[in-house]
């Protein structure tokens, strides 16, 4: 006996299903795992935050509140972005000036830069770098 036929006598084609609904089973569970697992480290770690480090959470917002407040303005935007793009030479790239910008602690740089783009302050140079045209 060869072939199919073996395979029909000796249960071959109930062993096959069974195979495959094992692997199955394991991939989905461990895929279902594998999505769990930042929830639970994230469990894990907020447990061990409250208990241990109630302080230096505020210690956190201390420094936030110690900054001097920015004035979202587009004359004041203009002002402080204009140091930076100084200091970075033109023509200027905008990730670049978002990475300064955040290291600088100014206040919402992707929302102030949208807004001296719409001002027209930030212009395309059509290189994909931009150039400041202040008023």
């Amino acid at each position: 006996m060869y072939g199919l036929e073996a395979i029909s006598h000796h249960n071959g084609w109930a062993i096959s299903i069974v195979g495959i609904l094992i692997v199955f089973t394991g991939l989905v569970t461990l895929s279902l795992l594998i999505r769990l697992f930042p929830n639970i480290i994230a469990l894990i770690e907020g447990k061990e935050q409250s208990k241990t480090q109630p302080e230096p959470q505020k210690e956190h917002t201390q420094p936030k509140t110690q900054k001097p407040a920015i004035n979202n303005s587009i004359k004041e935007a203009v002002r402080q972005y204009q140091h930076l793009i100084s200091w970075m030479g033109e023509p200027f790239s905008l990730p670049r000036l978002i990475e300064l910008a955040e290291k600088r602690g100014l206040v919402r740089p992707h929302s102030t830069i949208n807004q001296l783009i719409h001002a027209s302050v930030i212009q395309p140079d059509d290189k994909g770098f931009f150039l400041w045209h202040a008023r």
